[in-house]
């Protein structure tokens, strides 16, 4: 599955099966976080105009109107900050939004479905659209539905230059 996946910009007009979306939102909210406090929130869009205006938000990125349905991944800084105060509201957060994302990405792979993940945007513009309440932060807007044409293949770099043994730089044990 981990192999297959790629991201998907070009979406057919075809509906996502809502027990496909139950699916995908089923196992990212089993997502690891910080101190097991879940601060990862999901909000489900299928509206045309809502999508429009999300993808003014991400810099114009047109795919994310033309998505059967978007998520948003967020965080509800509420949940973590009174355990892990700034470290939490800066990194926790965002790496529990991300492992939840990473798991939508995968499990729309795993029911045959496109998917792309989006972090360029204008967070105050995507909390005004979504109505979040000041404390919860948006982590990123995922595009998903079937693929229109067979998504762009990229070269890995080499895994040897990518892993360092002990310290940064040494590249074999």
């Amino acid at each position: 599955m981990l192999r297959k996946r790629r991201m998907v910009r070009a979406f057919q007009e075809r509906e996502v099966e809502e027990e496909k979306l139950r699916v995908i939102l089923e196992n990212a909210h089993r997502a690891p976080s910080a101190g097991h406090l879940q601060p990862q929130e999901f909000i489900v869009v299928r509206s045309r105009e809502v999508k429009e205006r999300l993808a003014e938000a991400a810099l114009g990125q047109r795919f994310i109107a033309q998505a059967q349905v978007v998520i948003v991944v967020c965080s509800d800084m509420r949940r973590i900050v009174w355990r892990y105060g700034e470290r939490g509201r800066h990194f926790y957060s965002i790496i529990d939004g991300a492992f939840a994302s990473m798991i939508i990405l995968l499990t729309a792979v795993n029911l045959g479905l496109g998917a792309c993940f989006v972090g360029a945007f204008r967070d105050e513009e995507v909390s005004a659209i979504l109505g979040l309440p000041r404390e919860v932060r948006p982590i990123g807007i995922i595009g998903i539905g079937y693929p229109a044409e067979p998504p762009e293949r990229f070269r890995w770099r080499p895994l040897a230059e990518r892993v360092h043994y002990e310290r940064w730089g040494r590249h074999s044990p």
